[in-house]
């Protein structure tokens, strides 16, 4: 699969991950407000998350930066993971 339509596809699942979790999730938390962030990131492309990640680094600091991108890319993973066990 070429790497724009992937991360299309990582995008969108975890898009519906989110729409799904906004049902239950309580949206004016602190924590909710961090989720939808590492979503946001999560669904940029490579290039376009270490700009980003950078950026926070220096607004925030490293460790703020380093968090978000560890968290970003396990929900990249498990978007990954949906996506392989889902029938095409």
């Amino acid at each position: 699969m070429l790497p724009d339509r992937l991360n299309a596809r990582i995008a969108e699942t975890i898009s519906n991950t989110i729409d799904e979790e906004r049902a239950s999730a309580d949206t004016a938390s602190p924590t909710w407000q961090q989720r939808c962030e590492v979503a946001r990131i999560a669904s940029y492309s490579d290039p376009e998350r270490r700009v980003f990640l950078s950026h926070i680094a220096e607004v925030r600091g490293e460790a703020a930066a380093t968090d978000l991108e560890h968290s970003a890319r396990a929900l990249r993973t498990s978007a990954i993971f949906f996506l392989a066990r889902k029938p095409s």
